[in-house]
């Protein structure tokens, strides 16, 4: 492994802009099976190796958010209904709307035990879940 340091560095690097590993195979002239026997047998090559996927992934959701505003720019109407239906701030939104109902809930019921009488407390049963 020592004299194919400069073919791992260049597996990693093709790895980090195209997180394919055929693909990086091919660039840098190393085959699959030598690839994943490394990995087998090195765990820092292992962990070098998850790293630039993730890097690659990284740079590939970069490119897809970049052609999405850029379809969104020219009124692409589906690219625009995607994003708001799927949007992560209206996701966020929906849950915090969610809390709040379950807040005005809590304090409901809260505030109707406050207002009982000591008798109807003891009368009354818990609510169902």
């Amino acid at each position: 492994m020592k004299k194919n340091k400069n073919k791992i560095n260049q597996f990693l690097k093709s790895l980090e802009k195209i997180p394919i590993v055929q693909k990086a195979c091919e660039e840098c002239g190393l085959s699959r099976n030598t690839i994943y026997r490394w990995r087998r047998e090195n765990n820092d090559f292992r962990k070098k190796m998850d790293k630039s996927i993730k890097i690659g992934n990284r740079v590939i959701d970069d490119l897809a958010h970049m052609k999405y505003f850029s379809l969104m720019n020219e009124k692409h109407w589906p690219a625009i209904k995607h994003r708001l239906l799927h949007s992560p701030t209206t996701k966020e939104l929906t849950e915090l709307e969610r809390h709040d109902r379950k807040m005005a809930e809590l304090r409901g019921i809260l505030n109707e035990w406050r207002d009982m009488t000591i008798e109807e407390k003891t009368k009354k049963e818990p609510p169902e879940k």
